[in-house]
């Protein structure tokens, strides 16, 4: 299963960097290109410089939070859209909210590592072009 991601890159935002850690490594042992930010502001930097084609983002953080990374995503990448998954330990933001603001899914904190691992790989696989 390591190169299960082999080919795509994705985005880590959160301000807790031990998160970051983990989810890069877990990502990155999977083969996929690994990029990280503390916060929306310096990720959607990255973002423009790199359209990778999943984000996953912590919903509160200092330096500009999740919610307006995705609207500005979507402002500048509406299609083909990357995936974004919100992260969240709070319950301020609803998933339907989630969705209608264009994220593939709200994952509330504590979460399962391996399932995060299987709906982001799940999310990946499925957008890829048929060989």
């Amino acid at each position: 299963m390591s190169d299960v991601l082999k080919g795509t890159s994705i985005l880590i935002v959160d301000d807790e960097k031990d998160l970051r850690e983990i989810l890069s490594e877990e990502f990155g042992l999977l083969g996929a290109n690994v990029m990280t930010a503390s916060g929306g502001r310096e990720a959607f930097e990255i973002f423009v410089e790199n359209s990778p084609d999943a984000v996953l983002s912590d919903v509160r953080m200092p330096g500009g939070d999740g919610v307006e990374l995705l609207r500005r995503i979507r402002a500048v990448h509406p299609k083909p859209p990357p995936l974004v998954f919100l992260l969240t330990g709070f319950s301020d933001l609803k998933a339907e909210e989630a969705e209608s603001l264009g994220s593939r899914e709200l994952v509330t904190k504590p979460f399962s590592l391996r399932q995060l691992r299987d709906r982001v790989c799940a999310a990946l696989l499925e957008t890829r072009p048929s060989a």
